[in-house]
């Protein structure tokens, strides 16, 4: 079987998950090649190293199509026509592309259909929840994602949703939203055992709670910062730390001064994904308070490094990878009291914070690339591609 990954742009979350696959593809006696459209991506403000360091030593059946380009910065048609050529000319049986909206997965689903040559599954962390949905959009959306023969996704819900558009259960996985645990777990180790460096490398204060997010209006990071005053932990000698940028910004800084946490609140804006696992192993807990997000990369990343999280249950990875009240807590949307509550409780109790932490490195050591390997070959049996 010739399998095709083709995507916008190969950013360092998917560089694990296509190393795993073309990993397990070939122990199986499979090809596979990769297509990246694009050699930069406009969605991430800082370096993606681990893509850079991948693509300089990526064998001959990866190809980048547009060189010094930007995801979705080429006209459709010039995308659909070099996309076309490449399809054509390697033949695959089952191709896997990232979404059902951008340009290049629109033309593939519409090339699959007319000729009818390979198997097409789409890769989502979309679910029902995600903002406000409507019906005729989602009913025109359904006779279009129809057409694909099968979904890689995040989680259950996901896969609700995505069988509410017409991708049956049987031919859909979950596996999507994985990252590099073995990297975060190790790095997250040596970290603590040289955790005096680490603090002074970055600044660090002793103890503090992470929130790893943009500063956009749906992350709901004011709030994050009203709970953590309305839960008194700043009293109790334990900073915020928030990681992120975005247009909030200014509003933000300006909610701290208002609530007089000025020192007690930090803000990072530029932190290599390399040194991540830093900011997760010596924090306490990671909070991700969104009023809706569609999984929470973050949150897999704190769980890798040895840290429970809050969430609020709108979030992907909530009743997922965060279990209530074994490894962290799930807290309704927009709820400051019961986001302050818990940060309290997570806080004050030791014991608790260690046995959620143990548990939530316990969950996460299944949710790795191998997963996403293995679910998109099981897909590619489902959907009759292997042969």
């Amino acid at each position: 079987m010739r399998i095709q990954f083709v995507i916008g742009n190969l950013s360092d979350y998917h560089v694990p998950r296509y190393r795993a696959l073309v990993e397990l593809a070939v122990r199986r006696g499979f090809q596979v090649s990769l297509v990246e459209l694009y050699e930069g991506t406009g969605f991430y403000d800082y370096p993606q190293s681990a893509r850079r360091a991948f693509m300089d030593g990526a064998p001959s059946e990866a190809v980048t199509v547009f060189k010094d380009a930007v995801d979705g910065r080429k006209h459709w048609m010039l995308v659909c026509s070099r996309l076309g050529a490449i399809v054509r000319a390697t033949r695959p049986d089952f191709v896997i592309t990232l979404g059902y909206h951008t340009s290049y997965s629109i033309y593939l689903c519409i090339l699959r259909t007319l000729l009818r040559r390979f198997r097409l599954v789409y890769m989502s962390d979309s679910k029902a929840d995600d903002g406000r949905r409507h019906r005729i959009k989602e009913a025109l959306k359904r006779i279009f994602v129809s057409r694909f023969d099968g979904a890689l996704v995040a989680g259950e819900k996901h896969r609700r949703y995505a069988k509410s558009l017409g991708i049956p259960m049987q031919r859909s996985r979950v596996g999507f939203d994985v990252i590099d645990v073995a990297f975060f777990r190790d790095a997250a180790k040596r970290a603590r055992a040289h955790a005096e460096y680490s603090r002074y490398r970055f600044a660090l204060p002793p103890r503090y709670v992470l929130c790893v997010s943009r500063f956009v209006e749906r992350k709901n990071v004011p709030l994050v910062i009203e709970a953590y005053a309305r839960a008194g932990l700043a009293d109790t000698g334990v900073s915020l730390m928030l990681i992120g940028a975005g247009p909030l910004e200014h509003a933000i800084r300006e909610k701290i001064d208002a609530l007089g946490l000025d020192g007690r609140v930090l803000i990072f804006t530029e932190i290599v994904n390399a040194d991540m696992p830093v900011f997760y192993a010596l924090s306490d807990f990671v909070v991700l308070a969104s009023a809706f997000d569609q999984w929470g990369l973050c949150v897999n990343e704190a769980m890798a490094s040895g840290r429970p999280a809050i969430v609020s249950d709108t979030c992907g990875c909530a009743n997922e990878l965060v279990l209530d009240g074994i490894n962290g807590y799930v807290v309704r949307p927009g709820d400051v009291d019961q986001l302050a509550r818990s940060m309290r409780r997570l806080n004050d109790d030791d014991a608790l914070r260690t046995r959620f932490a143990a548990n939530a490195e316990s969950t996460i050591s299944g949710w790795t690339p191998q997963l996403f390997a293995e679910n998109v070959l099981a897909l590619a049996t489902a959907v009759g591609a292997t042969r």
